[in-house]
């Protein structure tokens, strides 16, 4: 499920729920799910900071189903939660600035970003891992499908405000 929590900018929501298939598809994750949330700066600022103890923005934030403790399900709504992997949650003006310090499109940019979150909700961490995360992001960026471009090569742009 894709959730958008941010009017700053417009984003193609139906490429992207596309894309967020395609990446079911190709992890195989049959059928477990995500969510994937896109806030503004200060709504993952306060997330980073409650998490992270990072009072700062930040691109992506994974926060993997436990399934148990406070943001848990009671016992008799647990099955509804069986297959679900978490959430990833995207700051889009924070995404937008790292697409444009890249040289590409912001669209591009959160795909990237939904692959790499999603990869946190499997168990994967690249601050541990010896590169192992890293390689198969890149395999996998590969095999999906690349955003279709506009003419401006920009998919989610701003909405009337400078960002």
């Amino acid at each position: 499920m894709i959730i958008n929590r941010q009017n700053e900018y417009l984003l193609d929501l139906p490429s992207l729920r596309a894309y967020e298939h395609q990446v079911k598809s190709v992890l195989d994750l049959g059928s477990r799910e995500f969510n994937v949330c896109f806030v503004n700066d200060d709504d993952i600022s306060r997330m980073n900071s409650v998490y992270r103890g990072k009072a700062a923005p930040t691109d992506v934030l994974s926060f993997p189903w436990e399934g148990e403790g406070e943001s848990g399900p009671e016992e008799a709504a647990s099955a509804e939660f069986r297959n679900f992997l978490g959430d990833v949650v995207i700051s889009v003006p924070t995404a937008t600035r790292n697409a444009r310090a890249e040289g590409h499109s912001t669209e591009e940019e959160i795909r990237m970003l939904i692959l790499h979150g999603v990869l946190h909700l499997l168990g994967y961490d690249h601050e541990t891992d010896h590169g192992e995360m890293k390689s198969l992001e890149l395999s996998l960026r590969e095999r999906l499908t690349p955003p279709p471009a506009g003419p401006d090569g920009q998919r989610a742009h701003s909405a009337g405000r400078s960002g």
